[in-house]
């Protein structure tokens, strides 16, 4: 399944493996469960930054912290939580243009996104790219969903070629718990995942659901159909020390996965309102529940602020690094079990990786310095992708036994785009 150089990392470091988007590979639905490039269910388990707005969490919103996350945590997804349609720079005491959602600072806010999506791609784990908003659907400000597929259609032209990327394009509807809240989000919905696949034609997109995206089985009832339901999941959220989640969401979800896939794009240990006392019982009753049904999820959130569903200590530094002093209750209990069930990983190093296929190929491809060794098995066409989504180089019909020279370009993480007629690949190379 690994290349060489897997392998020869698996030799020399013992315990490590690939790297989570080397491993999991490009993402699918398959039937109601997300799965990897392998058909088996992805298992994605990471952390949800909290609202790229709040002055407790804003300064976590760089590379050193998705590294250590990646690196201590053991997390093989992060979420980029940006806000929208929140204003919380209308305080007076906060004078920052940071701290007003995308509907006020586009281009701010999109910055913070890249910061880390970036990151992840970098370090070789999956990024969710999340619209979080509560009000998207509102009739009497249509020019949201214009500003979302706005977002979305720059996102996708960046980032489409990375199978790293999963785009959640309503976080929490706030409408309510019926079949006309399930239309608006739907109908919102048939307009942004076409301007997604208008450039990015296969990545996973998560759609959220009805009261906060808790009620699921409604959208279950009368999913996305065509084109607009291609690799797409549906949100289900809950936090695990709220009574009525425990008594009730479980069972909606149990409901709607017999119809649809489910993706936990948001959990969290505390009660709904994020602070309060962590319930154990009822935790472990839903963590154990969602390892049981195979889902994928990112736990709120990375921030210092005093509640209970944060993660860090006021102490804990915006660059990482942190103690087990600087973690609260939820940071503390996350991180131990993120460590627990996600492996330890080191990113390949040059091997010439392959993240994603779209089709069976018998392709390959090794680095060996600067020279890309192709060996193919039809004439294909060659796009050298940089991190920025840059086409560096484009190559056309190259034919078997081919061999490239990347001499002079920077030292860097690549992504090598093959296509040809009867297939598509991806590979991920680290020029040294």
């Amino acid at each position: 399944m690994f290349k060489k150089s897997i392998l020869l990392l698996s030799v020399l470091f013992g315990s490590l493996f690939a790297a989570p988007i080397d491993d999991i590979g490009a993402l699918s639905v398959s039937g109601t469960q997300v799965v990897g490039a392998n058909g088996q269910p992805a298992k994605l388990r990471g952390m949800s930054m909290f609202w790229n707005i709040a002055q407790e969490a804003g300064p976590y919103w760089n590379a050193n912290v998705v590294n250590w996350l990646a690196e201590d945590w053991h997390a093989n997804l992060v979420r980029a939580a940006m806000g929208v349609e929140d204003n919380w720079g209308s305080d007076p005491n906060l004078t920052s243009e940071g701290y007003k959602g995308y509907e006020f600072d586009a281009a701010w806010n999109q910055a913070m996104v890249e910061t880390i999506v970036d990151a992840a791609i970098a370090k070789g784990i999956y990024v969710i790219i999340d619209w979080h908003s509560h009000w998207t659907d509102d009739p009497s400000k249509p020019e949201r969903q214009a500003k979302a597929v706005e977002f979305f259609t720059n996102m996708a032209t960046k980032y489409g070629q990375y199978p790293n990327v999963i785009y959640e394009i309503y976080n929490e509807p706030g409408c309510g718990a019926d079949d006309d809240c399930w239309n608006k989000i739907k109908s919102y919905a048939e307009k942004v995942i076409p301007a997604i696949r208008a450039v990015d034609p296969d990545n996973l997109i998560l759609v959220g659901t009805p009261s906060y995206s808790s009620q699921v089985q409604i959208a279950a009832n009368n999913p996305l159909t065509g084109d607009n339901a291609f690799n797409v999941a549906y949100v289900f959220h809950f936090y695990a020390s709220e009574e009525w989640h425990y008594n009730n969401y479980m069972g909606f979800a149990n409901t709607a996965m017999q119809k649809i896939p489910l993706f936990v794009s948001e959990w969290g240990l505390s009660p709904a309102s994020g602070n309060g006392t962590i319930n154990y019982s009822w935790l472990d009753v839903f963590f154990n529940w969602m390892e049981e049904k195979n889902l994928s999820w990112a736990a709120w959130s990375i921030c210092n602020k005093n509640e209970s569903s944060a993660s860090l200590q006021t102490s804990a530094s915006p660059n990482g690094n942190w103690a087990e002093s600087d973690l609260r209750e939820s940071g503390t209990w996350l991180r131990n079990k993120l460590r627990t069930l996600n492996p330890e990983w080191s990113a390949v190093s040059g091997g010439g990786s392959a993240i994603s296929s779209k089709q069976k190929s018998s392709s390959s491809l090794l680095l060996q310095g600067t020279e890309l060794l192709l060996n193919l098995n039809e004439s294909a066409n060659m796009d050298l992708i940089a991190i920025s989504g840059e086409v560096v180089k484009s190559y056309k019909n190259l034919n078997a036994n081919t061999s490239v020279s990347l001499q002079g370009l920077p030292k860097g993480i690549y992504l090598v785009k093959l296509q040809s007629k009867n297939s598509s690949k991806s590979y991920k190379i680290n020029l040294q």
